[in-house]
């Protein structure tokens, strides 16, 4: 399958010999298969030929520790440029080895060996809370994630203090300092320590890993339900972004379908993330969004325009993917964007629109399309039911940007009396 990127007879022998040799014809077949076009397949595979010549010259024969030699060859390979520049050259030698090695594993080759984390001192107390956190309390492992780092960076500060018979003498100033440090944090941030180092402190608590509950040392953070205008965009503005999106490329229409159904429902850019093939109805011409946050599922009429630009963008998708997902990335392997994707790409259309927009993301779009149906008459409930709020409370917020039916309400200025 070589023969399918190289004609030379020489790199076709050079490719073959040393100990990688006979397995890298079945991984070009790989991705061939893929659907890895002939450029990107033929950077992969020059990566791979030159670490078989670094095994060859260190007299590496193959086998379970091939992956060993991995790091020794990244050195020696970056030891040739010379930039003062930014050089992303490390990660993309890694990035061509780790597919040669999934197809090593997948062929049987090689074992996969998943690496296991470094033993902190005090996984004694933090795994057993990260196992309470997901299977009593259900949380999800996006904020288990975030969690952990929260709780590491704040046990990594305790130093020699996080052994059992350290933690039973644990202070209030060391508590204190450390939440001091921030501060000066955005909102945001402050919210998710606050948040973690209670309930770690509480879960402490009750394990009798602390003498006392230490959670009501940490300060709350004032927080005041609607004092924020939701951030919009006017119509004029959302069709400069469309038009300016490029629709003769397979990218731009599917970017364009991803602006659409933005702009027509106002939903999570997750939710679009997490759209399957099989939640759009074309008979029935209804599109079904999934719960996001707690939220609940709704079934929405398919508007004719954004049938239109998803069929146009399925005309494009990559095929023969296993994924079911409506939106792939366009390059070989094929993956299922994420939400972070989704506002990446807003993001993008957005700035080269030219729009001047503070903070854009998905979360723009959204807020202006639940700003345009309230002036144009809806209620309340049926915006929280499209926007799949389970709590109406969380849509009065675009009440506050409805300036037509606030000025109704306005009392006129008192006159000064002399």
């Amino acid at each position: 399958m070589l023969e399918y990127f190289y004609k030379s007879h020489r790199t076709l022998v050079h490719f073959r010999q040393g100990p990688l040799g006979p397995f890298l014809d079945g991984f070009a077949a790989g991705l061939k298969k893929q659907g890895f076009s002939s450029h990107h397949a033929c950077h992969i595979l020059g990566k791979c030929c030159q670490f078989n010549d670094f095994l060859i010259e260190r007299g590496i024969a193959f086998g379970p520790k091939i992956q060993t030699a991995i790091e020794p060859f990244v050195q020696a390979y970056l030891a040739h440029f010379r930039t003062t520049g930014r050089y992303f050259g490390d990660s993309i030698v890694r990035l061509a080895h780790r597919h040669l090695f999934k197809y090593l594993i997948e062929v049987g080759a090689i074992k996969h060996s998943e690496p296991k984390p470094p033993r902190k001192p005090y996984s004694w107390m933090l795994d057993p809370y990260v196992k309470f956190l997901r299977e009593d309390r259900q949380v999800t492992d996006k904020t288990i994630d975030s969690t952990r780092k929260v709780l590491c960076a704040f046990l990594d500060q305790l130093g020699r203090k996080v052994a059992p018979r350290d933690m039973k003498s644990l202070g209030i100033r060391a508590i204190e300092e450390y939440v001091r440090q921030y501060v000066k944090d955005s909102p945001h941030n402050l919210m998710r320590l606050v948040s973690s180092l209670r309930g770690f402190l509480q879960f402490c608590a009750r394990q009798r890993y602390t003498t006392i509950d230490f959670s009501g040392v940490i300060p709350s953070v004032p927080r005041y339900r609607l004092a924020s205008l939701p951030r919009g965009i006017d119509d004029a503005t959302i069709d400069r972004m469309l038009k300016a999106v490029p629709q003769a490329t397979p990218v731009g229409c599917r970017d364009y379908a991803i602006l659409m159904l933005l702009t027509a429902y106002g939903i999570r850019g997750q939710q679009i993330a997490e759209l399957r093939l099989e939640d759009i109805t074309w008979p029935r011409s209804l599109i079904r969004i999934k719960a996001c946050k707690g939220g609940k599922e709704v079934l929405l009429p398919l508007l004719e325009t954004v049938g239109e630009a998803i069929l146009r963008y399925l005309q494009h998708r990559p095929p023969n993917t296993p994924f079911r997902h409506l939106f792939l990335t366009p390059r070989a392997p094929h993956r299922p964007l994420t939400g972070m994707a989704i506002s990446q790409i807003v993001r993008r259309h957005i700035k080269k629109a030219g729009l001047e927009v503070p903070r854009c993301g998905t979360s723009t779009l959204r807020h202006s399309w639940a700003i345009r149906t309230l002036t144009q008459g809806s209620s309340i409930k049926t915006i929280a039911d499209m926007l799949g709020h389970r709590w109406v409370g969380n849509t009065f917020i675009y009440a506050k940007a409805d300036l037509k039916a606030l000025r109704g309400v306005a009392l006129p200025w008192p006159e000064e009396r002399s």
